[in-house]
């Protein structure tokens, strides 16, 4: 290292003047980067040790400007890297969303110790280790969780992606992100058909259109796992219903007119297990329909079922159709015609296995 480069660091080092040291910290920081092409490892390190050492002393303006100009350097002094990205998010947010030289470890610390913020931007790096991910799942809001899911360079294992579309089902923010995932696994991205609004529907029903038949049994074989997993027990009034709704099927009795009985009695349990057992659909995502009175899901479901129109008119107006609900029979009617039957059956494979292996795990 040259004497006067060496003077420079030693005066950055000595200086106890405020304001003396923040012009020689830029001088030095200026240096460092006129340098680049002919530093050796030793000189590098040097430069770092000082700079890190000089910076813990500086207000946030002056670190904010270090953290501009080091962030997408990639030789920059990890040490100082390190010590910006856990400083106040104003100081470390281009640290954490550029620099190169955080590692998995340092990017970890500051996803588990550090603020919402910080773990936002870490969520918004070029690049994001399937480590990283599974923390920011497991400790960011849904803010951090949706930048993660839209991050094309962030890597998600299955279960963070699991994680994700059980977290998306509370929060419809969420819901965009995890369509339109690339990588999001078939069988997760159609457990979100339902919950999500008609242009996404559509979105994933494209997405089905194009699947080859080993990756349609693949993802329904992961389908099968994970409600095998998940399956609950039934209370005891639910399991009344369920026997009932069974004897029914195994009779030769159980039909859209039986539902529509059901309902007009009051019997809402014993209704929404036999719809679940007429369309394929497990109790659960049709609880979830009617409680939203989704009319367009109920369609879809009816539609695949092959049950009459008048029968789904009928069943929407009962279910689904609110306060003037027999002037929206008609409305009714055309959304059921305007279903493509082959779109909605290929829709439900996805719910008949959900179904069948909630089912067998609850036996």
């Amino acid at each position: 290292m040259s004497a006067s480069r060496f003077a420079k660091l030693l005066d950055l080092a000595r200086t106890q003047d405020s304001g003396q040291r923040r012009e020689l910290l830029r001088e030095v920081t200026d240096l460092f980067f006129e340098t680049a092409p002919t530093r050796s490892q030793a000189e590098s390190s040097l430069f770092g040790d000082v700079l890190q050492l000089v910076a813990a002393e500086m207000q946030e303006g002056v670190l904010a400007e270090l953290a501009q100009r080091f962030a997408g350097v990639e030789d920059a002094p990890v040490g100082l890297m390190r010590d910006l990205a856990n400083h106040a998010f104003e100081v470390a947010a281009p640290v954490l969303r550029n620099s190169p030289v955080l590692n998995d470890g340092v990017l970890l610390q500051i996803v588990n110790y550090q603020s919402q913020a910080h773990i936002k931007a870490v969520a918004e790096r070029r690049q994001v280790s399937e480590a990283v991910s599974a923390a920011i799942v497991e400790r960011g809001d849904d803010s951090a969780l949706d930048t993660l899911i839209r991050n094309g360079g962030a890597k998600l294992s299955r279960t963070s992606f699991e994680a994700a579309v059980d977290r998306a089902r509370e929060n419809v923010a969420l819901h965009e992100g995890v369509v339109r995932r690339a990588d999001m696994p078939l069988d997760l991205m159609n457990e979100m058909y339902f919950l999500v609004e008609t242009r996404l529907r559509e979105e994933i029903l494209h997405k089905n259109a194009s699947v080859d038949p080993k990756t349609l049994e693949e993802a329904l074989s992961k389908t099968r796992s994970r409600m095998q997993k998940s399956a609950g027990a039934a209370n005891d009034e639910s399991r009344k219903a369920e026997t009932f709704i069974r004897h029914k099927k195994n009779t030769g009795e159980l039909s859209a007119r039986l539902l529509i009985a059901l309902h007009r009695e009051g019997k809402q349990l014993h209704f929404l297990h036999g719809l679940a057992e007429l369309t394929g659909v497990d109790t659960d995502t049709c609880g979830d329909i009617l409680a939203r009175r989704d009319i367009d899901a109920l369609a879809m479901m009816c539609r695949a079922a092959d049950i009459e129109r008048p029968l789904f008119v009928t069943l929407g107006v009962l279910a689904c159709g609110g306060d003037g609900a027999m002037q929206r029979a008609e409305e009714f009617g055309k959304m059921y015609n305007s279903v493509p039957i082959e779109a909605a059956q290929r829709a439900m494979r996805f719910f008949k296995v959900r179904k069948a292996a909630g089912d067998k795990a609850a036996a």
